[in-house]
């Protein structure tokens, strides 16, 4: 009994040590790991403002934006500080855009998706795809950029969390115009619409009735099955109650939300199903 109560209070003495130990090194370890994020964050600033003189720091959405001015206090344009949920873990990167909204670079700050997979985001090859592109370009996949085949779910959430922060920053800080999310007029019936999702095609279908949207059904979909319950039926009831495409996606499984959303946009733009076709809506 002496030797048990004497070999638990060693391994006591040794976890308590282990742990001061560890504790030390962080304290120790921290401040440098600070001064060097503080550090590269600079030099990315530099980097894609080369005229840069100061920086405000604004908050959106949780997300952080920099400001950046040249010695005359005119805007060169922005920096974001973005998380996006991947694969495998948070990518976490740094969007630059100029004056105008206008994508000049990415850098991926942190990530941990599969080295030789999912880590294409790192890329030049993914990320030149984004550069040029803007507020005014829709940014979406298999539209004016790709996902990369065989890592679809790290390369869509990156176009994803790319399209919406160059939203927020034409909105909230370039004085971009708010599109209209408003369910557009159409005529009465039933509407087929698509949209391309990383596993396959997600499609819907819409009934106008008497003028309003009473009725959104999901009749295909790809989505991984844990992201996709989170956003169904909860996007399609929140699209009728409020009668609007403008509601909000943050339910843990963005990209699905935003797939239906996109879909039921494609189905308002198409013409009626015709009655017993079972076809899609031809978007004019």
């Amino acid at each position: 009994m002496h030797n048990i109560i004497r070999l638990s209070s060693v391994l006591v003495l040794v976890a308590m040590l282990s742990a001061a130990l560890l504790t030390g090194l962080h304290n120790l370890t921290e401040p440098v790991i600070r001064e060097r994020e503080e550090r590269e964050y600079i030099e990315a600033l530099e980097k894609f403002f080369p005229d840069l003189d100061n920086f405000e720091s604004e908050t959106v959405d949780g997300e952080s934006f920099d400001l950046v001015y040249d010695q005359e206090g005119e805007l060169l344009g922005i920096m974001a500080t973005v998380s996006t949920q991947g694969y495998d873990g948070t990518i976490r990167y740094n969007l630059a855009v100029d004056d105008e909204g206008i994508i000049k670079g990415i850098i991926v700050t942190s990530h941990s998706e599969t080295p030789g997979i999912g880590d294409v985001i790192t890329t030049s090859d993914f990320q030149e795809q984004f550069i040029g592109k803007g507020y005014d370009d829709q940014i979406q996949d298999g539209e004016d950029v790709d996902a990369v085949s065989g890592a679809t779910e790290s390369t869509a959430a990156m176009i994803g969390s790319i399209r919406r922060t160059v939203v927020n920053i034409g909105e909230h800080f370039l004085g971009k115009e708010v599109a209209s999310s408003d369910i557009p007029s159409v005529e009465d019936g039933v509407y087929h619409g698509s949209a391309e999702g990383t596993r396959g095609t997600l499609t819907v279908e819409v009934e106008i009735s008497e003028g309003r949207l009473e009725r959104i059904e999901v009749i295909e979909q790809n989505e991984t099955d844990a992201y996709f319950v989170e956003s169904y039926p909860l996007i399609p009831e929140k699209i009728v109650e409020e009668q609007s495409l403008n509601v909000d996606t943050q339910t843990g499984a963005t990209l699905s939300a935003e797939r239906i959303i996109f879909a039921v946009e494609n189905a308002l733009k198409s013409t009626p199903v015709e009655e017993g076709s079972g076809g899609d809506g031809t978007v004019e």
